[in-house]
Formats: C-alpha cells, structure tokens, sequence
C-alpha cells in the first residue's frame, strides 16, 4: 500500500516538474526570442542614428553621400537594406541585402521574397517639411536560428533534469510517506493485537450462551436474552475477524503468519469450479431457507494463481452481500467465464440495488449503504473491502453494476494460471 502512496506521489511530483519544465522552456523562449528582437531594434536605432550624415537632405530628393565608400570601410553595415524613399514614398535609393521594397510603417516585422525583416524607418526632414524616409530591414533568421538553438537545448536537457526531478520526488515522497507509514503500522499493529485479544473472550462468551441455551432448553424453558448475547457474540467474532483480516492485508509484512496463504516465493493456486462448488454447497440451505433461488450459471474451469482460501473468501463475501440484499423469492446466480488471460467469476442477485452515488463507496470499510438493513442482518460493511483487498493483491480486478430496485452484479477478474481443457456447463437451481 505504502508502496503504492510513495509511486504516486513520486509520479505527481514528477508530472508537475514535467509541466513546469516545459512550461519554463516555453516561457524562456519567448523571452529569448523577444531579448533578441529588442536587441535587433536598439542595432537598427543606432544605424539609423549614425547613418544620417550620409544622408544629402540639400535637394528635392533625399540621396547617399558616398555610401558605396562607407559601406566599403565598415561591412558589418551591409548586412542591412538601407532603403531611400521620396515623400510619397518611392523607392530612390537601395544598398545591402534585397529587402522588402517598400516603406512600411505599420509594423516592425513583415515578409517578402522569403525571409522576415525587422524593419524600422525614420522621417528625413529638411527645413521643417518631410522630404522623404530612411528605412532599415534586418533579416531574423539568425534570431530564428538562436531560438531553435534554445529551445533544442532544453529539449535535450530536459530528460537528465526530468529523470533528475523523478528521482529527488521518489526520495522525497519516501521521507514524506515514512512518518504515515510508521503511524498506520502502529495502527495496524493495534488492530491485530486488539482483534487477538477479543477473539477469544468473544468466543468463549458464544460458547457458553449457546451452551447455557441448550440446558434451560432441556428443561424447557426458552430465554431469548441467550439467542441475543450469542448471535452478538457471533458477530463480534465475525467483525474481529474480519479487523485482523484487513489489517494483516494491509501489512507490508505479508509473508509469514498469515491468516489464510498469501502469495510468496512457492505460488499457490486453485482450482475454480471445485472452489465454486464447495461455497455454493455451503450457502444453498442458507438460501433455501430465506426463499431465494441460488444458481450456478455456466462454468468453465481452470486454475488459477489464488490460493483456496483466499478464494473461498471473496466467493464468500459475494454471496453473503447478495443473500442480505436480495428479497425472499429473489434470485441469485454464479457463473464463470474465460478470456485469453483471467477468469471471471460473476455473481448476479435481483436484490434493491445500489445508488449510483454510492457505487464509488462500496468499498470503503464499515461503509454500508442500507444501514438499518445491515445492523439487522449483522453486516459491518468490511466484506466487499476484504474481497476488493484479496483480488487486488492477487493481480485482479472486481467491478460492479447495479440499478437501484433490480439487482446487481459483481464480476471479480483473476489472472488463469493454467486453463482447463474441458469447459463444463452446470445449470442447477434449487
């Protein structure tokens, strides 16, 4: 269990550093991506600012003042388009890479012949009347190319720093689960030594209103307070059984002294139709006597990688659940069925049903969904736990469909350790 608690909490934190990570990267993109934008326009600001005494304002039209020679002594210059326009906006004048041929002033980047330009223009004035524009396109695939190179490299980064990230949350969340596990094993420790503890005086007490019972029957007399104190001490037993079940299950320590054969080094398995037949041989008086027909449905056998007990307790649990919900002249059904890979064993009752609220809560201990009900029939609602417990552990699954007033079916999945060859098919009723 705590097992379980450490993965996902270590696959939470992994999860979260995952999106934080990317989130970041995405982020830090951006950021590099606009860093290198204003850096670009601070270039094109200072060009434009010392590019002006090349500029010959003294005409109609602005024109370059021996601008091949300037351009000849600093180069870095060249990697721009300088571009002349009239008033009215005409190309005169054009020195370095293509460009974009035209005056742009609505936006700082635009698209032409295949490449993105940074793009900035100034007015050119000349006695106070604008006789023309200076503009300045920068080419952004060197940004473009800085970008990818970022982000790449996060990339790249990114499994040795997530596999870092897993690696402190799978530490982390040991040190975080070690005090909560130190506290439910206490507790556990607490059930089991409790539940031992009461075991016997409710058994003992049992004992001797049932034998105290007989006698006063002998002599006929009948004192119902006797039949009460031992159906209670019964189920006092029957609850602290149950207690010491759950506990044991719940224990990390589950490979020795055990209540009923976990699985260990040596596996354990079982055969299912015999295991099937022994309950249903157990619960068909029960039934009987309650006026509810119980039947096995088609069965087809195999072994499978449970141990006997452990089976008949989930086979046990599933009929006591459905003999308590199901009305006199009900009826309740067992069937098995193979797949490639597990058995599923279901069991059908036409009993009240289960609230569609209440289907998530099913498995919760000592939940009980018709509470007068189960204190009458002597339910402590710890069954349907110690049956999804059991499965789990044994590598299944169990699932349950139910409406409210027509009955439910629980189906409990179990891994096939080796299949029959022969599918047997019983349809008896009583």
């Amino acid at each position: 269990m705590f097992r379980n608690f450490r993965w996902q909490i270590a696959t939470w934190f992994f999860a979260l550093s995952s999106f934080v990570y990317i989130a970041f990267s995405i982020a830090g993109g951006a950021y590099f991506f606009n860093s290198i934008s204003n850096s670009m326009d601070h270039e094109l600001q200072v060009v434009a600012s010392q590019i002006g005494h090349a500029i010959d304002l003294s005409a109609s039209k602005p024109t370059f003042r021996d601008w091949l020679r300037v351009v000849e002594t600093e180069p870095a210059r060249s990697v721009m388009a300088m571009q002349l326009f009239d008033s009215k906006g005409q190309l005169l004048e054009h020195y370095g890479p293509p460009g974009i041929p035209t005056l742009i002033t609505d936006t700082k980047e635009a698209t032409g012949h295949g490449d993105t330009y940074r793009i900035r223009y100034c007015k050119l004035t000349h006695k106070g009347s604008v006789v023309g524009y200076l503009q300045l396109q920068l080419s952004t695939a060197k940004r473009a190319e800085l970008t990818k190179e970022f982000l790449l490299t996060m990339a790249y980064m990114g499994p040795f720093v997530l596999i870092g990230f897993g690696l402190c949350g799978y530490f982390v969340s040991g040190m975080a689960a070690k005090p909560i596990e130190q506290l439910v094993g206490t507790l556990q420790r607490l059930v089991a030594d409790a539940g031992h503890e009461l075991n016997t005086p409710a058994s003992i007490v049992q004992a001797r209103a049932q034998s105290l019972e007989r006698k006063l029957a002998k002599h006929g007399q009948e004192e119902n307070d006797l039949k009460i104190i031992a159906n209670s001490a019964e189920r006092m037993g029957y609850i602290v059984k149950n207690l010491m079940l759950l506990a044991e299950l719940d224990s990390k320590d589950n490979h020795s002294n055990h209540l009923f054969n976990q699985k260990s080094q040596t596996k354990s398995t079982t055969n299912l139709r015999q295991q099937i037949m022994t309950v249903f041989s157990d619960f068909k008086e029960r039934f009987r006597e309650k006026k509810i027909e119980l039947e096995i449905d088609t069965i087809e056998d195999a072994v499978v990688g449970t141990d006997s007990q452990s089976l008949q307790c989930i086979l046990t649990n599933l009929l006591e659940n459905a003999l308590k919900y199901t009305e006199p002249d009900g009826k309740v059904s067992i069937s098995c069925i193979l797949s490639a890979d597990e058995a599923r064993i279901t069991v059908n009752d036409t009993g009240i049903g289960i609230p569609a609220e209440d289907l998530n809560k099913i498995y919760d201990r000592f939940y009980r969904v018709d509470r007068s009900r189960n204190r009458s029939s002597g339910g402590a609602g710890l069954g349907l736990s110690i049956v999804k417990a059991i499965v789990e552990r044994d590598g299944g699954s169990v699932t349950v469909k139910s409406i409210l007033g027509t009955g439910s079916q629980f189906t409990v999945a179990l891994p096939i350790d080796k299949p029959m060859t022969i599918a047997q098919k019983l349809h008896t009723s009583l």
